[in-house]
């Protein structure tokens, strides 16, 4: 009668625990299972001082992913359309104030420059205006995504960095560093990755130089061995 009791008892007490979980009444609210994690800014901070190669890979970015490509393709496009844009303008002003700068271009008279004499104003000015072209068009190349999101605000800035961050660390992590796998036509940085489709597509291709190289490390031990 005691084991008896006892084995009721136990029972009892293991049932209780899933009992309560689905038999609820009806003052007691019923909390969806599919319910999204929600972390708060500074709790997403204090993760990160804690170890810095956090990415919230669990939680949703503020930035989808089609935005955020969408918006890196055309940061691109147009920090080439100001590189060229910058170069044309200097050599535009180049071309106006080379005669304010050497009266010789235009009567024709060599000149002296760094202690070498006869050289010609005209051949002078060329160089001088594509070297500063090339300086002006570098500078407007690497200036311009810096200028561009500051410019679209805080918010947008921080949503795209932080995207840039975790597909960065996401193709650190795939990407096949093997140099006999690595080709001039190979998408090495992910600059092709517009969609998620073509993000599938880039690791795969990853994994099958991975898997590549993993079976010639493989064979040439194997051939060692048996020399």
């Amino acid at each position: 009668m005691i084991w008896s009791h006892s084995i009721r008892r136990c029972s009892s007490l293991l049932w209780r625990p899933y009992h309560r979980c689905f038999a609820t009444t009806s003052a007691e609210s019923i909390l969806p299972t599919s319910q999204v994690l929600e972390i708060d800014k500074e709790t997403q901070n204090r993760i990160r001082l804690i170890c810095r190669r956090y990415s919230p890979i669990q939680y949703r970015l503020a930035m989808p992913f089609a935005e955020y490509a969408s918006f890196k393709h055309k940061l691109k496009m147009w920090k080439r359309a100001v590189g060229v844009g910058g170069y044309t303008l200097s050599l535009f002003v180049c071309v106006q104030i080379s005669p304010l700068l050497i009266p010789q271009i235009t009567t024709g008279e060599p000149i002296a420059l760094f202690g070498i004499e006869g050289l010609d104003p005209m051949f002078v000015g060329m160089v001088g205006s594509t070297v500063i072209g090339i300086l002006s068009a570098w500078m407007s190349f690497a200036a311009y995504p810096t200028v561009r999101l500051t410019l679209s605000g805080a918010e947008v800035k921080g949503n795209y960095l932080e995207r840039e961050r975790d597909l960065n660390r996401r193709l650190n992590k795939y990407r096949c560093i093997e140099q006999a796998e690595v080709g001039h036509d190979d998408d090495y940085y992910g600059d092709k990755i517009r969609d998620l489709s073509d993000y599938r597509y880039w690791v795969r291709v990853q994994q099958i130089k991975h898997e590549s190289a993993t079976k010639r490390k493989e064979a040439k031990l194997f051939q060692f061995k048996n020399n």
